[in-house]
């Protein structure tokens, strides 16, 4: 099996941490210091929604050898930048540097790892800083709100529920104990993956992350999570009313999980659908009919059963009912009839290329290897390209009508 991807070599410590090394022989002296943490808002409970979000916050605050603000400085000192994320499923910090600082990467996130504060003075004003972002980009923002009640709504019990921003109560409501459990619960060595991706040899690194992280302890028992969410026994459509100058509308539909053969297939649809101006939503929403300024048409590859979202933004003066006609009737499309040999030929050609150039950079590389290996299977990324390669038109009909179950679908429209 012919694939573009580079090879990686991993090993695990005695602790449990994992390392995994990706060495692109690329001569750049640049590498990327990735720690993926298998924690994200889907580990959250009611009442507790939005730790994990905050707890990436603290992780920047004092240590017991760094005062707050310290750790971003050690970065920039070493001509390095760093950022982190927190996504439904995990949470995931970088270092892009040099491959001379690898040392120092690895021992900035071994004292992260085990030697975080979280000092109630710190904590509180960083609640009002995540309470600030939930305004900013949820409860202020229009498209933000709509996507926040459209978790609401197509989920009822798993913690996809909302997404890890959490709710505005929550954020109010924690204290500095629940961050503490948290971190003790879910930041240790046995539910960490550190990876390094560049120009570096894997045996230093291995040596280098074993010697500083080694002696670190497990703490806590990781707890097993069984949410299943309920199927969906009808049709659901919900009306917000939000101060906005224009109509919103999102229409969802159950799919399977990330590692489920089905996904390649849905990423291939949501191409068609809308990956560039030539893709159908585009060409009859945007440029034909001018009824919207935005679309988006995606599938979710997230740990647990995701969605297929079709997200539009309408224009001045036009109604959402009358874009969610447009939409209905191009989701029809594609389970009645067969995508054409030109769209699908494109759409292969596009993703392989897009493929190739995603394994250029050495922060993507250890993105994409890092998403994969943190939910715990990265079958589906080593066989993605032959995958893509044997995608039929009469595939991709049969699972359009197999997910695109108006009975089971969530439509959420946004009025002012």
């Amino acid at each position: 099996m012919s694939s573009s991807l580079p090879n990686y070599e991993t090993k695990t410590l005695a602790n449990g941490l994992q390392i995994v090394v990706i060495p692109l022989e690329n001569s750049t002296n640049v590498i990327s210091t990735d720690i993926f943490y298998k924690v994200g808002s889907r580990n959250e409970v009611m009442g507790k929604t939005g730790i994990a979000h905050m707890l990436e916050h603290m992780n920047f605050k004092s240590t017991k050898n760094l005062d707050a603000g310290e750790f971003d400085k050690e970065v920039k000192s070493i001509g390095g930048v760093n950022n982190a994320s927190t996504s439904f499923d995990y949470t995931h910090y970088y270092i892009k540097s040099s491959t001379d600082n690898l040392g120092k990467s690895i021992e900035l996130y071994a004292e992260l790892m085990q030697n975080l504060n979280l000092k109630d003075k710190e904590f509180q004003p960083e609640r009002d800083v995540v309470a600030e972002e939930r305004r900013w980009r949820t409860d202020n923002n229009p498209m933000g709100y709509l996507y926040f009640k459209m978790f609401n709504n197509a989920y009822v019990y798993h913690p996809y529920h909302w997404t890890p921003i959490g709710f505005m109560n929550d954020i109010k409501t924690w204290d500095i104990k629940d961050i503490k459990d948290f971190h003790k619960t879910y930041y240790q060595p046995n539910n960490a993956i550190l990876i390094v991706t560049g120009d570096v040899e894997p045996k230093d690194v291995f040596k280098k992350v074993k010697k500083e992280f080694k002696d670190i302890k497990n703490k806590a028992r990781i707890p097993e999570f069984k949410f299943v969410e309920p199927t969906q026994d009808g049709a659901k459509r919900v009306m917000i009313k939000k101060e906005s100058e224009v109509e919103m509308i999102a229409i969802t539909f159950h799919i399977p999980d990330f590692k489920d053969p089905d996904q390649v297939t849905l990423s291939v649809i949501s191409e068609i659908l809308y990956s560039g101006k030539s893709s159908r939503l585009y060409r009859e929403l945007v440029d034909k009919k001018r009824l919207v300024n935005t679309v988006y048409a995606y599938n979710m590859e997230n740990t647990d059963p995701g969605l297929f979202i079709f997200l539009a933004v309408c224009n001045p003066g036009v109604k959402a009912e009358d874009v969610e006609a447009e939409l209905i009737e191009q989701i029809k499309l594609m389970k009645t009839t067969k995508v054409t040999k030109a769209e699908l030929d494109k759409v292969k050609i596009n993703t392989k290329s897009d493929f190739i150039h995603s394994l250029e950079s050495s922060t993507s590389v250890a993105n994409l290897y890092g998403s994969y290996l943190v939910r715990g299977d990265i079958t589906p990324l080593l066989t993605y390209e032959e995958d893509i390669k044997k995608i039929t038109a009469k595939e991709v009909q049969t699972v359009a009508k197999k997910y695109f179950d108006f009975d089971k679908s969530t439509t959420v429209i946004l009025k002012k």
